[in-house]
């Protein structure tokens, strides 16, 4: 897969015409861990046959065949399948949402359940997916506006309630996507943000399922893998060092909880 999929915010998706369409299938040996992110593209799961972890907001939940998510323009999101899931993602750009506002006052459900309009929705992703590779604008276009047609035929808009919440935790990932091979802790965030370290603990708890200093190990081994396919002949120790792991324990205990790339 892409990686760009797993960046904590995807520049690239930010593109006026830009859409992303991939159909996924993970397989048994298939380590699948990715890290919460946000773009300015809305983005559809739609899950074909097994199970996928999903989180949306605070809100989590398992998605089954047949059924839907969406997360809007820089809602924070991720997912984890389980082996033998197969599903399609899609990212619609902002500059094709014009005729829904961008979804700001109403949008869809962030998690949908099957109906009989699935199938159909399905049978016209299998079509175009199979001609993707010839996509130009117009075909992007028509592609899009098909897409969210089809899918308001059967799932209705409902009213947004945005959060400060949402928008606290989005300047909180950013300032950790751009600063995590420096020392971070709960106390500098709270102190940076101006939030009591358990308004922050909670606000990140709830956002990503997990505790901060996870997340930033997390991050700092995907970096290092990274780092590893460019720089093949630096040694181990010194690229654990230039991502932020000033322990060799702490370094080695996350390459052994995460043996490859979580990013991927």
């Amino acid at each position: 897969m892409n990686s760009s999929m797993y960046e904590f915010y995807e520049k690239g998706a930010d593109a006026a015409d830009y859409i992303y369409f991939q159909k996924n299938c993970i397989t048994e040996d298939e380590l699948h861990c990715m890290l919460p992110h946000f773009h300015d593209s809305v983005e559809f799961v739609f899950m074909l046959e097994g199970e996928c972890r999903i989180r949306i907001n605070t809100e989590e939940r398992t998605v089954r065949a047949g059924e839907i998510t969406f997360a809007r323009c820089f809602e924070p999101h991720y997912y984890n399948p389980e082996p033998g899931a197969t599903y399609y993602v899609v990212l619609i750009s902002s500059g094709y949402l014009n005729d829904y506002n961008d979804f700001r006052r109403e949008a869809f459900p962030s998690f949908m359940q099957a109906n009989e309009g699935f199938q159909k929705i399905r049978e016209f992703l299998d079509f175009s997916y199979s001609v993707r590779a010839a996509a130009n604008r117009s075909l992007k276009k028509g592609f899009a506006d098909m897409l969210l047609g089809l899918m308001r035929l059967w799932y209705p808009l409902e009213p947004v309630r945005n959060t400060k919440a949402t928008q606290a935790f989005i300047e909180v990932l950013k300032y950790i996507n751009e600063n995590f091979s420096k020392p971070i802790s709960l106390e500098s965030l709270a102190d940076r943000f101006g939030y009591t370290k358990t308004y922050l603990s909670e606000l990140f708890n709830g956002f990503t399922g997990m505790r901060l200093r996870e997340y930033i190990n997390r991050c700092r081994i995907g970096e290092y893998y990274r780092l590893r396919r460019e720089q093949p002949g630096v040694p181990a120790c010194k690229i654990a060092e230039q991502v932020g792991f000033c322990s060799p324990n702490t370094f080695y205990r996350a390459l052994q909880r995460y043996p490859n790339d979580p990013n991927f």
